[in-house]
């Protein structure tokens, strides 16, 4: 759960009124549809994170853990 804790507050803090967040509030007031735009929104983000867990865990079975702190 640590692991998760972790994940979960780095990405949260380092969310916090980025261009994407800003975007999304945008759209919302644009288009009255806030259900549909976090849905949207909430699929999209959930696909992205997929995408970089797995490329994360491609790059520690062929780069040395070492290489991967730096």
């Amino acid at each position: 759960m640590n692991t998760f804790f972790t994940a979960f507050w780095t990405i949260f803090l380092a969310e916090l009124g980025d261009k994407t967040q800003l975007a999304i509030i945008s759209l919302t007031a644009a288009k009255h549809k806030p259900l549909n735009i976090w849905l949207g929104a909430t699929i999209a983000f959930c696909i992205l994170n997929l995408l970089a867990v797995s490329a994360g865990g491609l790059l520690t079975k062929f780069l040395p853990e070492e290489y991967l702190k730096y």
